[in-house]
């Protein structure tokens, strides 16, 4: 994602699971605070964090974090924009690579690294 000057770009990093502890919700909540005030989102789900976008995720005590990811996804297909990379390795590593949840594609570290140079800020959570 280019940055082209009339908005800003935030990119997140997350590297724990969906259910492990509170980042994954921390994400999602960060998101949509950042697209009500016009900036663009980039996800890299890496590490265990690829398990967030996992399809069809079915947890008994707690909100189901693929649900809230897509949501967040589908409503970037409008300015402010959003885009979500999982990370090949990592997905591959977890089995989750063909179960990826609309609108994630599935990339590498070069697509962070750009990422990275071109958005504004990028954090991790994790």
């Amino acid at each position: 994602m280019v940055n082209n000057g009339n908005s800003k770009t935030l990119t997140i990093v997350s590297i724990n699971g969906p259910y492990r502890d509170e980042a994954a919700y921390t994400l999602v909540r960060l998101a949509h605070a950042a697209k009500e005030k016009g900036i663009n989102i980039n996800f890299f789900n890496y590490l265990d964090g690829t398990v967030i976008g996992h399809r069809e995720q079915a947890p008994k005590e707690f909100p189901g974090v693929e649900q809230l990811f897509g949501t967040v996804l589908k409503k970037g297909l409008k300015n402010p924009k959003t885009d979500a990379i999982a990370c090949i390795k990592c997905t591959e590593a977890r089995g989750v690579t063909k179960q990826q949840t609309e609108g994630v594609v599935i990339g590498g570290l070069y697509d962070l690294a750009e990422w990275t140079a071109e958005s504004d800020k990028t954090i991790l959570l994790g």
